[in-house]
């Protein structure tokens, strides 16, 4: 097993380094399994919601946001353990 830190991607936002992101939502605790495809928190952004979605499958360790929390490119969202 191995731990997994997910992040929020770059790939999501414009280039802009002034970009941040408001979570409406966060979907997940320490302790839920979660699978590929599973979302994990909604950010909303210049007037849209982007889901994030999990990319692998496990179990919840910690949860680094809160809703309403502000947070931008890299910014740390959850550590997953691996099964």
């Amino acid at each position: 097993m191995s731990t997994i830190r997910v992040s929020i991607p770059r790939e999501l936002w414009p280039s802009r380094s002034d970009w941040r992101g408001k979570v409406i939502d966060v979907k997940i605790r320490p302790g839920d399994k979660v699978s590929p495809g599973d979302p994990l928190v909604e950010i909303e952004i210049e007037k849209a919601v982007i889901v994030l979605e999990s990319d692998y499958e496990g179990l919840v360790r910690e949860v680094f946001v809160r809703k309403g929390d502000y947070v931008k490119p890299g910014d740390l969202v959850a550590l997953i353990e691996s099964s």
